[in-house]
């Protein structure tokens, strides 16, 4: 597990960070726009290069607002679905 899960948090971050199979999992749900990205952009800051990631988010316009996101960081977005009221995107950064 990632060095910290931190459900009640003050600043900008993601509610968790897991790793999965080698597979960082970064959980921002029920955080919106701008937060959100904020959130992501720090936690996948801290993830090796080639490392892959699934966000897990609640904010419906999140699929267009990360592949932007993505593309201008140059973080490859493998992929968007929708399952148990959440998207999940993949990214390898």
């Amino acid at each position: 597990m990632w060095p910290f899960n931190n459900k009640q948090h003050s600043s900008i971050e993601a509610n968790s960070i897991e790793i999965d199979n080698g597979i960082a999992i970064i959980d921002v749900r029920g955080q919106t726009c701008p937060g959100y990205l904020l959130a992501i952009n720090k936690a996948v800051a801290g993830l090796a290069p080639g490392m892959s990631a699934r966000l897990l988010i609640s904010y419906p316009p999140c699929g267009e607002d990360v592949k932007a996101w993505a593309r201008e960081r140059h973080i490859e977005y493998t992929g968007i679905e929708y399952k148990n009221a959440m998207w999940i995107i993949s990214i390898r950064k």
